[in-house]
């Protein structure tokens, strides 16, 4: 099951780099940040240029994670109904 988590927009420089986990953390929190790390769900980052900001110097990432056992991605999204559930392409 797919996750929506937030986005969040930083430079593309930090794209792929040591940074962008700590703007993805910024968005979702260190606590959800840190059960998806632990329990090794995979997270889904998809980028593209900002809308609002120069795009040539600003990426816009979408923040989901998949989480694969149904019992836990329940529990998930008891714990944090902010998340929203999406059908994975």
């Amino acid at each position: 099951m797919r996750y929506y988590l937030g986005s969040c927009e930083y430079k593309w420089k930090h794209a792929k780099s040591q940074l962008e986990p700590i703007w993805i953390q910024r968005e979702v929190t260190a606590e959800i940040y840190k059960l998806v790390e632990d329990n090794d769900w995979k997270w889904v980052w998809l980028r593209s240029n900002s809308q609002t900001l120069p795009g040539d110097t600003y990426c816009r990432c979408d923040i989901y994670v998949d989480i694969t056992d149904s019992k836990q991605a329940t529990h998930f999204l008891l714990k944090y109904p902010k998340a929203q559930f999406v059908e994975a392409v």
